[in-house]
């Protein structure tokens, strides 16, 4: 062979390696997503829904509560809801929101978190979180959210990793349900 044709080759096999190590694809899922966080025992199932509203003198809306499902991550067995830590953070402040313990509603007070509905729920109604349940939690911050907003929401169950999620507000909020994007 030829001297010039052994550089050709060399060029050619190194631009073949360079490409292939360059095509890889990631397949974890977007923070915030579906995707289960390692070692956290609960991942958010669905869209987060902020409820709008419009209020005079504030420009492209609010939202007052925030609406999440969340289920548990693959393996884990239970999970208690009485003993769950929800903690809301935005730019300007971070509150730990209070639970209302042993009853499920649809409206917690400012700076407080409720148990709305428990979807797939087997048995008689309690507030443990099963294999193939979905709990559909709804977050009242004392602050409302505005439009472009990012917040941050962590679920921590007892003896657990927090699940911690970031999300952003549409940039126009209208009354009725308005879909947080993920981070």
């Amino acid at each position: 062979m030829e001297p010039g044709k052994h550089l050709i080759l060399a060029i050619l096999t190194i631009v073949a390696l360079s490409i292939a190590g360059c095509t890889t694809e990631d397949t974890s899922g977007p923070a915030g997503g579906p995707a289960s966080q390692p070692g956290v025992d609960l991942q958010v199932m669905g869209d987060v829904v902020g409820h709008g509203v419009i209020l005079q003198g504030v420009p492209r809306g609010t939202i007052d509560t925030i609406t999440f499902q969340i289920g548990l991550a693959p393996g884990v067995k239970s999970i208690d809801m009485d003993n769950l830590t929800i903690v809301y953070a935005d730019a300007v402040r971070t509150e730990t929101l209070l639970p209302m313990t042993g009853v499920r509603s649809d409206n917690p007070p400012p700076g407080g978190w409720s148990l709305v509905t428990v979807i797939n729920e087997k048995g008689k109604s309690n507030n443990r979180l099963e294999f193939d349940e979905q709990a559909v939690i709804r977050i009242n911050p004392k602050s409302p959210v505005v439009p472009n907003q990012v917040i941050t929401v962590s679920v921590r169950p007892s003896n657990s990793n927090p699940l911690i999620n970031r999300w952003v507000a549409p940039a126009t909020i209208l009354p009725g349900d308005n879909i947080l994007t993920p981070l």
